[in-house]
């Protein structure tokens, strides 16, 4: 493959992305069940704050809310017909005293003028006739409000007084959850800032959290080598934690501010991690070589990265003997040794024993030993 020549630089693995989690509000720490080195995920609660008040107050809210409601419910709803026919009744019976009043004024009023009844009588017979037909206007008036219902003011009033107790609620259960502290994405947790029942103030660390299922390793370029570098492209990576693996990241973005010391520009590639165990192989800190494609370019060998064979004292691959991309689908296999260079397409370049045209083992090259007879599928062409 045409392929420019790679070259090896230092650097540091990071994680993907880190972050400080702190509380929200004031509060004791009365839960704290993490501990350095755990995985949490997404969501999932870090430390909690001591909130029994707030629990009550929330119980009391929601109480009130309750209250609220109902009215506002019985407002919507009308008066009950057993409301209606006790207003009716209790107009018909102000009626009837009515009609009684105004049949002994008249009465009182004739036997006045033959002289056998007292002023005294007819005015007090006058006030009673006028005490029943104001209770009797009054009655009429509470039935014609029983039929009509309630005000159209008194139910936007009884709603808006649900609509304040509800946003009440609301700031409380605000005020819980901020009481809970959660890991804002998943990841490790890398360093714990306090202990349990200590007092946390209003943005107060609590833990560092760090994303290690990807990571990036930076490393610095100088200027006269960094202008053959473009995102996207596939870098080799080699760790002396693992050794023992293949790893190929791509050029995530080339900071495009060098230090002013050194004159190199710090170069990101981003890397997938591998989980053994529920633990990163690669972790904060790591030391990294990274060989980047900043050489000429030229013809160089070229290998599937799957077929390099790595955790011995120098990488090699199984090149199969009395087989051709054309010939047989048997053969024996042969471990060549080789030198690694950049990484390009899903290949790596290999310096030594390896020629161009031979059959290299891709898939099951773990199991092998020299010498081992294979039957193998042929590659297309």
């Amino acid at each position: 493959m045409e392929l420019a020549s790679g070259q090896a630089f230092v650097g540091t693995v990071l994680p993907a992305r880190t972050s400080d989690v702190g509380s929200a509000v004031d509060g004791r720490l009365v839960e704290f069940p993490i501990v350095d080195g755990q995985h949490v995920a997404e969501g999932e609660s870090i430390a909690g704050l001591l909130r029994g008040l707030l629990e009550i107050e929330r119980q009391g809210a929601l109480a009130e809310l309750e209250r609220r409601r109902q009215v506002l419910a019985e407002l919507r709803a009308g008066s009950r017909p057993e409301e209606i026919d006790q207003a009716r009744a209790l107009a018909a019976g102000f009626e009837a005293r009515l009609a009684y009043a105004k049949s002994r004024l008249a009465r009182l009023g004739r036997l006045a003028e033959r002289g056998t009844s007292t002023v005294d009588e007819v005015q007090d017979a006058q006030t009673e006739l006028q005490a029943t037909e104001a209770q009797l206007a009054g009655a009429k008036a509470a039935l014609a409000l029983a039929e009509a219902g309630a005000r159209q003011e008194q139910v936007a009033q009884a709603a808006a007084a649900v609509a304040v107790q509800e946003a009440d609620v609301e700031r409380i259960d605000d005020q819980l959850a901020k009481h809970t502290i959660r890991s804002p994405f998943a990841g490790w947790v890398v360093e714990r800032f306090t202990e349990k029942g200590q007092w946390v103030s209003r943005g107060g660390l609590v833990a560092r959290i760090a994303e290690l299922d990807r990571v990036k390793v930076v490393a610095q370029v100088p200027e006269m080598s960094v202008r053959f570098l473009k995102p996207g492209a596939e870098v080799r990576l080699e760790f002396d934690a693992a050794p023992d693996q293949a790893w190929v990241g791509t050029v995530a973005r080339v900071v495009p501010q060098a230090d002013l010391l050194s004159r190199s520009f710090p170069v990101e590639v981003a890397l997938d991690n591998r989980v053994v165990d529920h633990e990163p192989m690669l972790k904060g800190g790591m030391l990294a070589r990274v060989w980047l494609p900043v050489g000429k370019t030229g013809k160089v060998t070229v290998v599937p990265k799957d077929a390099v064979v790595l955790g011995v004292t120098r990488p090699f691959v199984y090149v199969v003997d009395g087989g051709t991309a054309a010939a047989a689908e048997t053969g024996t296999v042969r471990p060549v040794e080789v030198s690694l260079g950049a990484a390009v397409e899903g290949h790596v370049e290999v310096r030594g024993g390896v020629e161009a045209g031979q059959l290299v083992v891709v898939r099951g090259n773990e199991r092998l030993r020299p010498g081992t007879a294979v039957a193998f599928q042929p590659p297309a062409s």
